[in-house]
């Protein structure tokens, strides 16, 4: 028995580094494939199962509170199958879930990272991530008629953008700290540019959920830790509140610009073209880019002279359905141009090329704050004068969170049961004829969802789990007074269940438990 033992000390730097690998691997397979991720969590726990080690591990769970609420959080959504009239689309979701009960299981009961496992592990994640928004760059600018949400090639975007805060986060840090110890200049010059970088990528796949996220946890972490590092720390906050400023100043000038009428709009209507047919004005107060898209349209006249500026078909459709007609027609509203034959003929080769490529706004093709500002305005013009919000990702929120709320209000207490909430949400849109009804959409919002599925008697339990894990006096407590990133990635977590289901998939599970191996002991 005493040489058994002796084996077994022997080995455990070996056993040590099998787990540093197969974390190492879940970090680079977390954003790029989903079957390897499911392959490398799985090893993970039968690596743990392997390992031994029972008392250590049984003492490290009766201390953790973390693991204790996200244990509770499982046995609640297990013990909703008994009130559930779908067991077997709940026995599917709990499945689905596994890794948020195993991943914790593993971390929580393990030594944390520390020196070379962390630098391993860290530049696996951080590296991949880069690689992949390299990857998604050159994918946006090389085809054709891509939609944003399917750049990303291997998960979805908002759960990629949410892994992409926490690298710029853990860039963040390191400047800081290297500053703080007098660093290297070049090191701090990279990370600077590898952050720009990021946030320039965040823009370019259009995250509004991402770009939250990160100005509250940044805002956060800098407050509370301004401290640490002296005059550093004091300026970076200084830096940081004078860019939150000027992007609510630009956002603030971009809604001015928008709603700002051109003098073709503050001019009386006219009744007919240069050429005499008559223009249609619906006079409905529906504005982009300064100008009613309503009027000033004489179809008889669009329809006749495009095909002599362009071989594209008025009738033809783009990759994301739309025609290009109303195409046409918008992107003559947007640049300040009747739509008639005038208008036509006033457009630039360039113009009626971004035309034939499906562009509605000439704004849609430039980069940054702008766009994101123009299209959230178009979606809002769109709904408070038509009630459209279909393929509007915020104002669709905005339904399926009151829907999901009414689903809550029917079933107060106990919920619908894990295996119901899609079902009773998707049967609320039809009841309530909403724009929405016959998609298969989530609720997108993660506290909504536990909500309507364990009701405020769950709800209440799991709030009282999770403050006991958070609040001062347990480990994660003193965790998060110890590490600006755990903060960070807290705060991020937290944050992204507002607007986001996170963990209805396998990529948001990761996110939401990959970072537990980096905290301190």
């Amino acid at each position: 028995m005493s040489r058994l033992k002796s084996i077994m000390s022997s080995c455990h730097p070996t056993r040590r580094w099998v787990f540093v690998g197969l974390l190492a691997l879940l970090a680079i397979f977390m954003t790029t494939s989903v079957f390897m991720a499911n392959m490398m969590w799985v090893l993970l726990f039968a690596n743990w199962l392997f390992e031994g080690r029972w008392d250590e591990k049984w003492k490290m769970a009766r201390s953790s509170r973390l693991l204790h609420a996200v244990v509770g959080l499982m046995i609640m959504l297990a013990v909703s199958l008994l009130w559930s009239q779908n067991v077997r689309y709940g026995f599917y979701d709990l499945q689905v879930k596994l890794p948020l009960l195993a991943l914790p299981i593993v971390l929580l009961t393990t030594k944390p990272l520390e020196g070379r496992e962390r630098s391993v592990v860290g530049f696996c994640y951080v590296n991949t991530v880069l690689v992949v928004t390299v990857i998604t760059a050159v994918r946006m600018l090389t085809i054709d008629d891509l939609p944003y949400r399917e750049a990303v090639p291997f998960v979805s975007h908002i759960r990629f953008a949410l892994n992409v805060c926490l690298v710029i986060v853990l860039l963040a840090v390191s400047v800081w700290r290297l500053l703080g110890k007098g660093g290297n200049l070049w090191r701090v010059i990279i990370m600077v540019l590898l952050i720009v970088w990021l946030a320039c990528f965040l823009l370019l796949i259009r995250s509004y959920t991402a770009a939250i996220v990160m100005a509250v946890a940044v805002t956060v972490v800098l407050i509370a830790f301004r401290k640490r590092y002296g005059r550093y720390g004091g300026w970076m906050v200084a830096v940081w509140v004078v860019m939150l400023l000027a992007v609510g100043g630009l956002t603030a000038k971009y809604v001015h610009d928008y709603y700002s009428l051109s003098p073709l709009a503050r001019a009386e209507l006219a009744p007919t073209t240069p050429n005499g047919r008559p223009y249609v004005h619906s006079s409905d107060g529906f504005i982009e880019n300064g100008n009613y898209l309503n009027n000033y349209i004489c179809r008889e006249e669009l329809l006749s002279e495009w095909p002599k500026r362009s071989q594209v078909p008025v009738d033809s459709l783009f990759g994301n359905g739309y025609e290009l007609y109303p195409t046409m027609v918008r992107y003559l509203n947007a640049v300040g141009l009747p739509k008639d034959s005038l208008g036509v003929w006033s457009l630039t080769p360039t113009q009626v090329a971004d035309i034939e490529r499906g562009v509605a706004n000439p704004v849609y093709e430039t980069f940054g704050l702008r766009r994101m500002v123009y299209v959230m305005l178009y979606e809002y013009e769109n709904y408070t004068h038509y009630g459209v919000m279909r393929d509007f990702s915020m104002l669709e929120r905005f339904e399926l969170w009151s829907t999901g709320l009414r689903v809550l209000v029917d079933n107060p207490w106990f919920g619908v049961g894990i295996g119901d909430v899609p079902d009773e949400l998707h049967a609320r849109l039809e009841v309530d004829d909403s724009p929405l009804a016959g998609t298969v959409k989530h609720t997108h919002n993660q506290y909504i969802w536990l909500l309507m599925a364990l009701g405020a008697v769950g709800g209440a339990i799991m709030l009282c789990l999770l403050l006991r894990a958070l609040l001062p006096g347990g480990r994660v407590a003193r965790e998060l007074a110890a590490d600006p990133v755990m903060t960070a990635f807290v705060i991020m977590v937290l944050v992204s269940f507002c607007s986001e289901d996170t963990l209805e998939t396998l990529a948001g599970i990761l996110f939401c438990c990959f970072y537990l191996a980096f905290r301190h002991k």
